[in-house]
């Protein structure tokens, strides 16, 4: 099982950057053009690693699965893929269709799909509650000659997230990947 825990996180992290097109310059500013997942996703992880906040995580691995209870995590590690699947970089403004349903001046939800084929993510699903964010869902997809990938993303602010993939190799077969992580007050 944990050769199997290794694999999942490589390919998160080589699935993370991917799609580093542009780097922000240090001292410049740059005002995100789409919802700013990066920001949002660094801000929770400094309050969580500053909680110190312990989680119940289950990884599973095609039809093996491992259960963590009351874990302290790393963060930064753990939601870095939430994080790389921001849209925000100057040369995708106009690769992305915008959605935002509103209930009089309240914000209820913002949705963005991918109007290329070749970017990596897909969708990015925004709810909000009382203009606070209550769910953000993600869709990230990868193809090559020798392989494809998907991936769900899914982050409850205070509660925990969830990743789910799936990847088929042309040689291989396919791999069927999760992790569900629950917070613990």
């Amino acid at each position: 099982m944990p050769k199997y825990i290794l694999l999942f996180f490589a390919l998160a992290l080589i699935w993370s950057c991917n799609n580093t097109e542009t780097t922000k310059k240090p001292g410049t500013k740059e005002d995100p053009y789409f919802f700013d997942l990066a920001g949002f996703f660094n801000a929770e992880i400094k309050q969580l690693n500053s909680a110190q906040t312990k989680a119940n995580k289950t990884v599973k691995y095609n039809k093996k699965e491992d259960v963590l209870s009351n874990q302290k995590l790393d963060y930064e590690k753990e939601l870095a893929v939430f994080v790389h699947s921001d849209i925000n970089k100057l040369s995708w403004r106009e690769k992305y269709s915008a959605d935002t349903l509103k209930e009089g001046n309240e914000i209820r939800s913002i949705t963005y799909k991918a109007l290329d084929d070749q970017l990596k993510t897909r969708k990015i699903a925004i709810s909000f509650d009382q203009n606070q964010v209550a769910q953000i869902a993600i869709e990230n997809r990868l193809k090559s000659i020798m392989a494809s990938t998907w991936q769900e993303l899914e982050y409850l602010p205070g509660k925990g997230y969830q990743v789910h993939g799936k990847q088929k190799m042309r040689l291989a077969g396919v791999d069927m990947m999760g992790i569900e992580v629950e917070f613990k007050e």
